[in-house]
């Protein structure tokens, strides 16, 4: 079931981000400040230009230099050393798609949000308890499919988003089990850095793309896809 694998990438992780934590310190501050900075401008004014103007640079800078650290992760996941340039290099190559991520996430949550209010609303009975149980199970599926997508995308010879979400389906239904315990690793290490401020304002963005691509390379080479890019195992 790779429960000892899910183990083994969490704590490769965490040796991970010691070992580069200078770089990775310095892209995951460019990360929230590209997008902090602009909200917090909009939060702090009155002037309704402003406002809608930071909070757009906002939304939307937030998933371009997010790309950006997802491709200096995969060289890291990769045991390779990376360079602010190769921040850069992550971002030209995939700001588009970060943008189409975006919008196809919006999309996706606010037909999730409409059906968990409309059937409700509309009707009555216990099956109503099943439809919304439904609609929260696939966007849960959903979110766990946001972890594998960006290391899938980003390793592809030729990225095709559609792809890299099919086949984030494809891994989590191979071993659900492993894909649940990641999930698990991801969310604890999200509310661990929020909670704490500091190692999100450093590390939080940077932490979780090395999880999602340590993830992946792990699984693919469990089953043989790839070779293990590490001199050692994860495990």
């Amino acid at each position: 079931m790779l429960i000892r694998e899910a183990m083994g990438v969490f704590w490769q992780t965490l040796k991970d981000t010691w070992e580069e934590l200078y770089p990775l310190g310095m892209v995951n501050l460019v990360w929230l400040f590209s997008w902090g900075l602009p909200i917090g401008l909009a939060t702090a004014t009155k002037i309704p230009f402003v406002i809608i103007i930071g909070l757009v640079l906002g939304v939307l800078f937030f998933p371009i230099t997010m790309v950006g650290i997802y491709y200096v992760a995969g060289r890291v996941a990769h045991a390779k050393t990376f360079h602010f340039s190769d921040f850069i290099e992550g971002i030209k190559k995939h700001w588009w798609r970060a943008l189409l991520w975006l919008l196809v996430n919006g999309v996706f949550v606010f037909l999730v949000r409409m059906n968990l209010l409309f059937y409700p609303s509309i009707f009555e009975g216990g099956w109503v308890a099943l439809v919304l149980g439904f609609w929260i199970a696939i966007f849960l599926f959903w979110v766990m499919m946001q972890i594998y997508f960006w290391p899938l995308l980003i390793a592809q010879e030729e990225p095709k988003m559609l792809i890299a979400w099919r086949n984030s389906a494809y891994l989590i239904l191979a071993n659900p089990f492993y894909a649940f315990f990641i999930f698990c690793f991801t969310f604890f290490l999200l509310v661990l850095s929020v909670a704490l401020t500091l190692p999100f304002i450093f590390v939080g963005m940077a932490i979780l793309a090395i999880l999602g691509n340590n993830a992946v390379l792990t699984l693919l080479s469990e089953f043989d896809i790839i070779e293990n890019p590490r001199p050692e195992p994860l495990r």
